[in-house]
């Protein structure tokens, strides 16, 4: 969710039970915004990876019968919260999106899935991730409200997390493509 002036702004905290965060979230009065569906994410770069060393995300994304290619650019802001300038253009077809981003010079570094829902709760979505390294929720919106719905959630600055899921792959010890098994 990009802010009026493109900005993404958000946080991940690892969670051990996604059912009772949603059942904490729905209690406190969140609205699902989206049903769950498996995205499949390909982060694209040059072979020199000239994109990553200037932190940019290229990214190519299917989820469900949606395809969307995002640019994601570093923007000033706390760094309690990652904050970043985001550009989001929907794609009617994932593979000739994929073709003309190799026929650019691009290559796919990185593959990555999840399942995702979507809340929303005040002013914040409240993004339910399953990931082949463990459960997660993101919460995006303005800092204050990022607070304000992880507090009523039990949580805090302390477990805010900023780092890729594809840093957190690579926290994890794990190497190549973080996808569920087959």
């Amino acid at each position: 969710m990009s802010t009026d002036q493109g900005l993404e702004i958000e946080v991940k905290i690892r969670v051990a039970s996604l059912p009772r965060l949603r059942d904490a979230l729905l209690a406190l009065g969140a609205e699902a915004s989206s049903p769950r569906v498996l995205e499949r994410n390909l982060v694209f770069d040059t072979a020199g990876r000239d994109l990553k060393g200037r932190g940019v995300l290229l990214r190519l994304r299917r989820a469900g019968e949606r395809n969307v290619l995002t640019l994601k650019r570093p923007a000033a802001g706390d760094s309690a919260y990652k904050v970043r300038e985001e550009i989001e253009v929907d794609v009617s077809d994932f593979a000739a999106g994929e073709k003309i981003l190799r026929g650019a010079g691009f290559l796919p570094v990185f593959a990555y899935e999840k399942y995702r829902e979507a809340l929303r709760l005040g002013g914040v979505h409240v993004l339910l991730d399953e990931t082949p390294i463990g459960d997660f929720f993101e919460i995006e919106g303005a800092p204050s409200a990022i607070d304000e719905v992880a507090a009523r959630l039990g949580f805090s600055k302390g477990d805010y997390i900023t780092d890729s899921y594809h840093r957190l792959f690579l926290l994890a010890g794990k190497s190549g493509d973080m996808l569920f098994a087959p």
